[in-house]
């Protein structure tokens, strides 16, 4: 393993992993960030291209990269590293990570899909929870919508807890090419939104279903639930207005697989 020792700012492997930090830097160099060593080690398990890493001077004391198969780490000291994570106790290691894009295709697979369709989810937080319960509990795919967070945005990335790599999912789709999408391969789509007149307990979730989730502040656009083939509602205690969305998501998702698994 090759060892390479950088100590200016302005090195360009570093002023690259700085600017993977943004969506924008992102979407120009088709990379992103993978922080610590179960991500790390998740994104290899699952095929992820990995171009670079870089971890501080401390780190070197790890085993980690002697018990790992790499070619090339870049070393800088510990405060320059601060610079390169994007955690308040980073634990020591970046990687550079090529984007993997999938296919609508992806995300039907099996006999019975189960796709999510995440309308406008803007919370990083959220995001990353719903894929990791999604692979959790049995969806074979989400679609993230144009408005959505950024899936490779770091927050995401460490919230998915390597669901990330293991969970297909398409980005930036026009909510309604997104139903059509499912409609033509004959899934029921189904909206969650407070007012629904189905109730979760009354759908039949063994059959191919696309669950259409929206934003966290406004839900679904009126507009949008009209498209759906039915508008359910979750029940809720009379006190309550309404449910986060990834939880939301997983009482859907935990619903659907007791049916399915049962």
């Amino acid at each position: 393993m090759e060892i390479n020792s950088v100590s200016s700012a302005s090195n360009s492997l570093l002023k690259r992993v700085r600017q993977l930090q943004s969506r924008s830097g992102r979407e120009k160099d088709g990379a992103f960030l993978i922080e610590g060593e179960k991500l790390f080690d998740e994104a290899v398990k699952h095929a992820i291209e990995i171009e670079a890493v870089v971890v501080r001077e401390s780190f070197l004391q790890n085993d980690f990269l002697q018990s790992r198969q790499l070619s090339k780490v870049t070393v800088v000291d510990d405060k320059l590293f601060l610079d390169l994570a994007t955690t308040e106790a980073p634990q020591g290691l970046v990687a550079i990570a090529r984007i993997k894009r999938r296919t609508f295709d992806s995300i039907f697979q099996g006999a019975t899909p189960l796709v999510v369709i995440a309308d406008r989810v803007q919370d990083p937080g959220n995001l990353g929870t719903m894929m990791r319960t999604g692979l959790a509990l049995g969806a074979t795919g989400m679609v993230l919508t144009k408005g959505s967070v950024d899936a490779f945005n770091p927050k995401v990335v460490r919230s998915a807890a390597g669901a990330l790599f293991a969970l297909p999912f398409v980005e930036g789709v026009v909510i309604e090419d997104a139903i059509v999408e499912c409609r033509n391969r004959e899934l029921t789509v189904l909206a969650f939104s407070a007012g629904g007149k189905q109730q979760l307990k009354d759908i039949d979730f063994s059959k191919p279903s696309a669950l259409l989730l929206g934003n966290e502040a406004n839900g679904l656009d009126k507009t949008v639930e009209t498209k759906a083939d039915v508008i359910v509602s979750i029940p809720m205690s009379d006190a309550s207005e309404s449910l986060n969305v990834a939880i939301a998501n997983a009482i859907v998702l935990y619903e659907a697989s007791r049916q399915r698994w049962l």
